[in-house]
């Protein structure tokens, strides 16, 4: 089971539950690989939670780690 600190729940609930299916794939003559998020379809379910401004924008900043680090590992498997 992976440990997650209180401070992290949010933006790890949030990804593990939406972000599946909001990936943006790219193809080019080499091939297809995953360039990011389609954050215009992330925004609205983020809204959806009500936060606080400070909040909203901890969570977007985040969410834009984990998504660094999870493009990482989805295009080093192309290689």
């Amino acid at each position: 089971m992976l440990e997650v600190w209180p401070d992290n729940q949010l933006a790890a609930d949030f990804f593990a539950s939406q972000v599946g299916t909001c990936w943006v794939h790219t193809s080019t003559g080499m091939g297809a690989y995953v360039s990011g998020l389609r954050w215009e379809a992330l925004y609205p379910l983020m809204d959806r939670l009500q936060l606080a401004p400070d909040a909203w924008r901890e969570l977007h900043a985040d969410l834009q780690v984990m998504e660094a680090a999870a493009l990482a590992q989805i295009n080093a498997k192309r290689d």
